[in-house]
């Protein structure tokens, strides 16, 4: 895995199993961030997803994860309530 690729908790189909992968890490788009993730964990929300499949999930993989905590790395052009080395 290189530098510009970072590991991901995806959900590999409709009801399908959670599998880990790699994906490019991203440069912050205008008005975004870039966090380092120091923890995360999966949420309620999470497992029914993959029970449920819920219509909002046009395709697959489909990544999942939205509880975490880490440190600005990068800031996007415009973003001003975050610097590199936040705490969020």
């Amino acid at each position: 895995m290189s530098s510009m690729q970072q590991k991901a908790l995806y959900l590999d189909g409709p009801c399908g199993e959670f599998v880990i992968k790699t994906k490019e890490i991203q440069k912050p788009e205008p008005g975004e961030v870039l966090v380092k993730i120091v923890a995360t964990a999966l949420n309620p929300a999470d497992w029914k997803v993959q029970k449920f499949n819920p219509p909002f999930i046009e395709y697959y993989p489909f990544l999942l994860g939205a509880d975490s905590a880490g440190i600005v790395e990068e800031v996007g052009e415009g973003v001003t309530s975050f610097a590199k080395g936040d705490r969020v």
